[in-house]
């Protein structure tokens, strides 16, 4: 299979600027193989998938990653455009930004290291295992078929390297570039970029592009001030107003900080929620002296924990920012999305461009894949599986959509685009001996 069908080919065809002729007819046929393959996603498994194996060498498929002339960043930004065009078409943007590990074997393996498995930790166990560690920036939208969660669509990313490897940059400095460079490249759009603890300090927060804000945790021992009052003619000038208190005292200060009660509507359901605003503060350490606004929520029902959060544009309202900050967990199915059904951590790549180019390739399919079948894939032919022990199934989830693109696939191929042709026993064959193969 390496040929796309009409209507994800007209997605990937604004990618043709980023290539040469040659080169981007092989990455088209990449793309239609990693969609299909069944096995482990390795460069040479997704090159026999492709069918072409037999025609043209394996070398074909690893040139592309280790010495073909392009770049991810080029073709993030024109993904990003396609993301916002048909799903966000106006209005705020939001992006979820967030770090990922990338499991890999072998000593040799370019910015290879060992890390943190956020999966397989918890607070009493930490675990480390080798592998490579992505930070990664996505679109968080709600698709029409789903208004229960958003879904997260990579768009750029970054790999890290550790101290001491050439380039390195923290990991939060790599995410702010991500995100200037996003809100650059598209200025009459207002993004709202949600993170983790990890994210939300000086390197996210200052010297962001005018239409970049940021909404993230605050820590509860964080340092809180005033604004600082008209200047009075001696000295230095003030940065700081009267010292404020820490958000674990403000919550329990309802006198000083009045609550109010809110029905948010959550997309599962709306909760009424104990919610404290504290506009035009300066929080010195992340912001300097750009106000932000704290949002204290608790739930009166005591099923969820207390939260603090920031963010930048002090008019923002509570419900905006609450409903905002739920929306950074869709980045992190994305992440389990790409490992577990499109092959992040399987091409066995170990050169430094290879490295850099092989492993996003899961994010690329799987952010095409979502916007594919909300454009069009949702009107045509869909996976029907006989679980009659999972009734209360939501659909479609990102499996949904990955097997419908590749049933659309197959049926362009055996039965051509008029959908009418009567596939040869020759077809049907080789079409048996694809799926039926082990390794």
């Amino acid at each position: 299979m390496h040929q796309l069908i009409p209507s994800l080919a007209i997605l990937v065809e604004s990618f043709r600027d980023g290539f040469h002729p040659a080169v981007f007819a092989t990455f088209q046929s990449l793309i239609a193989g990693w969609v299909v393959c069944l096995g482990p996603h390795t460069i040479s498994g997704v090159w026999q998938a492709t069918g072409l194996a037999a025609k043209r060498h394996h070398d074909t498929a690893y040139s592309v990653f280790h010495s073909a002339a392009w770049e991810w960043d080029d073709l993030g930004l024109v993904l990003a455009t396609l993301i916002l065009t048909h799903l966000v078409p106006g209005g705020v943007a939001w992006v979820a930004v967030d770090d990922t590990l990338c499991h890999k074997r072998g000593a040799k393996v370019a910015f290879g290291g060992i890390f943190l498995d956020a999966v397989l930790s918890s607070k009493r166990h930490k675990s480390f295992r080798f592998g490579l560690n992505w930070v990664v920036l996505g679109i968080a939208v709600p698709i029409p078929m789903r208004a229960d969660r958003y879904f997260c669509l990579p768009v750029l990313w970054r790999l890290y390297r550790k101290v001491g490897q050439a380039g390195h940059e923290p990991r939060p400095q790599s995410a702010a570039e991500l995100a200037r460079r996003l809100a650059q490249a598209n200025p009459d759009r207002t993004f709202w970029l949600v993170g983790d603890s990890a994210y939300i300090n000086a390197a996210v927060l200052r010297d962001r592009p005018s239409n970049l804000q940021v909404i993230g945790p605050l820590h509860w021992k964080a340092a809180l001030f005033e604004r600082p009052g008209p200047y009075g003619g001696k000295g230095r000038r003030p940065k700081k107003g009267r010292r404020l208190s820490a958000p674990k005292a403000m919550i329990e200060d309802t006198a000083a900080y009045p609550a109010e009660t809110l029905k948010i509507a959550f997309p599962k359901e709306t909760r009424e929620l104990r919610v404290q605003v504290i506009r035009e503060v300066l929080w010195y350490r992340g912001s300097k002296d750009d106000p932000v606004m704290v949002v204290l929520v608790r739930d009166p029902a005591g099923e969820w924990r207390d939260e603090a959060l920031v963010a930048t544009d002090p008019s923002a309202s509570a419900a905006l920012v609450i409903l905002g900050y739920c929306r950074r967990w869709s980045v992190e199915l994305a992440f389990f999305d790409s490992k577990q059904f499109l092959g992040l951590h399987e091409p066995r790549v170990r050169s430094e461009r290879s490295v850099e180019r092989a492993h996003p390739m899961a994010w690329l399919v799987g952010s095409l894949t979502i916007l594919w079948y909300c454009r069009s894939g949702h009107e045509g032919s869909q996976v029907v599986r006989e679980r009659p022990w999972y009734k209360k199934k939501v659909t479609p989830t990102f499996t949904d959509m990955l097997g419908s693109l590749r049933l659309q696939m197959w049926e362009h191929e055996v039965y051509g685009e008029s959908g009418e042709r009567v596939p040869s026993p020759e077809c049907i064959r080789a079409l048996l001996q694809k799926l039926s193969a082990v390794a």
